[in-house]
């Protein structure tokens, strides 16, 4: 593995979704592990303990003597971070995740995924198909688990497709020069680009939907031969870079794949019809939605542009079984059906809160949403207001901050919709669960920090 000649790699940030992924991929090329994180656990911690990894529980902590390389995350001050400054100190080699992951991304057919919600379940998707075909793909899907695989980041010397998910978020948020700020998936090289929306997202580095739909255009004019863009229509008015192959999907009958509207949700699957090249094909799922059938024919498309057989494709995706918090389900207790899921984004929610209605349907369903990041509920306030009045019931949790950015006082979750009950915490919330849920209710959490642990309390 000439392109990445170090012995002994140190990741700063380790317990986050896509370093654990990277973390997976350096341990399969041999390379010996060690990181750093907060106390506070995460939904890597059983893919960590497997892994066996010495991680520290300080960035105070002096580096591992064999360190030989650091890699850092976009949280805990980034390149700032004590321990990276350490090595930089050191004249240790310190690189992003973004830069690692690209190292061995572009050695392979790449297949990146980006958008604002779904890049996750349509980079897992195609990896599982991947698999299901015996296509022995590498991968690095930022998710705790993906149901049915072993790892949720893996390297095969002998795999030709590599699948990772394309953040468009920056490599370090501390920079002040919006100009000098480097978004993650500028540096992946994809053959095959899909898409699964451009909407605005992390107001805390892009100002408005045109600073937004700059560095996603900018990512498409990195597609490399033979150049496939695959692209949900919805989003294709926003696309200024040609591409040498556009491929569209979504709801429209000019779409390349063609996803009829009318789902039908039945016995826990979810089924329609697609239209690709003046054939008809049923698309079925056991995982809820037309939102995840949308992901679903992303993810067939991506892999028929890698030279698949779209039927292969479609009956590989009706066994994928979803990821960790994503519309995942946490099991029946005392009668009440319960479900977690990462939605944190306006878009987001709308989906999952369709979904449950279909899903579930004539149930009382209980939603309780933990809003993730201020700078991200600020922005979107309207937005998040009108999507969060869709559920009949509705808990709101404190505002959730990231590793990244400091508390604003100015905006509390409270104001998003003042007719929702606001609870103080997660241990407030599993006493409410407790005495308020009745056998037959449906509860759904949503959110991207830590509300899925309420259900370690309820079990």
């Amino acid at each position: 593995m000439n392109f990445f000649p170090y012995q002994h790699a140190h990741l700063v940030g380790i317990k986050g979704v896509a370093m654990t992924a990277l973390a997976q991929l350096l341990r399969d090329c041999g390379t010996s592990v060690t990181g750093s994180d907060v106390a506070e656990e995460f939904v890597t911690q059983k893919m960590l303990t497997q892994l066996h990894l010495k991680i520290q529980i300080s960035f105070a902590d002096k580096l591992p003597d064999k360190t030989d390389c650091v890699i850092y995350t976009a949280a805990h001050q980034a390149i700032n971070n004590p321990q990276v400054q350490a090595a930089l100190t050191k004249k240790l080699p310190v690189f992003s995740h973004a830069e690692v992951l690209a190292l061995f991304f572009n050695q392979k057919h790449g297949i990146a995924v980006c958008g604002v919600g779904g890049k996750s379940t349509i980079s897992a998707m195609i990896a599982w198909i991947l698999t299901k075909l015996r296509q022995n793909p590498s991968y690095a899907v930022g998710v705790g688990k993906i149901i049915g695989l072993k790892q949720t980041g893996k390297y095969a010397k002998s795999s030709k497709i590599f699948v990772a998910e394309a953040d468009e978020y920056v490599t370090n948020p501390t920079e002040p020069n919006p100009q000098l700020r480097v978004a993650r998936f500028s540096y992946l090289r994809p053959s095959i680009a899909v898409c699964s929306n451009i909407l605005h997202d992390h107001p805390d580095v892009y100002a408005n939907e045109a600073a937004t739909q700059t560095v996603f255009n900018q990512f498409f004019g990195q597609i490399k031969k033979p150049r496939v863009l695959i692209l949900n229509s919805a989003s294709e008015k926003l696309l200024t870079t040609k591409v040498a192959k556009l491929i569209t999907y979504g709801v429209n009958a000019h779409d390349t794949y063609f996803l009829e509207k009318n789902s039908e949700t039945r016995d826990k699957v979810v089924t329609t019809t697609l239209h690709y090249k003046n054939t008809t094909y049923k698309v079925s799922l056991a995982v809820p939605g037309f939102f995840n059938l949308l992901n679903a024919t992303a993810a067939i498309a991506a892999c028929v542009a890698a030279g698949l057989p779209i039927a292969e494709c479609i009956e590989a995706i009706r066994t994928f079984a979803s990821t960790q918090r994503r519309f995942e389900n946490k099991g029946i207790h005392n009668g009440v059906q319960y479900y977690d899921d990462y939605a944190h984004h306006p878009s987001e929610i709308l989906a999952t809160i369709t979904a449950a209605k279909d899903w579930e349907p004539n149930k009382r369903i209980v939603f309780a949403f933990q809003p993730h990041t201020y700078s991200r509920t600020k922005k979107l306030f309207s937005e998040f207001s009108e999507v969060l009045s869709r559920a009949n019931e509705m808990l709101l949790l404190p505002i959730y901050a990231s590793a990244r950015e400091q508390a604003d006082t100015s905006i509390q979750s409270e104001m998003l919709l003042p007719s929702a009950k606001s609870l103080s915490g997660i241990a407030e919330l599993a006493e409410w669960c407790k005495k308020e849920l009745k056998p037959g209710d449906v509860f759904i959490t949503l959110g991207a920090g830590d509300i899925y642990q309420v259900h370690e309390l309820l079990q």
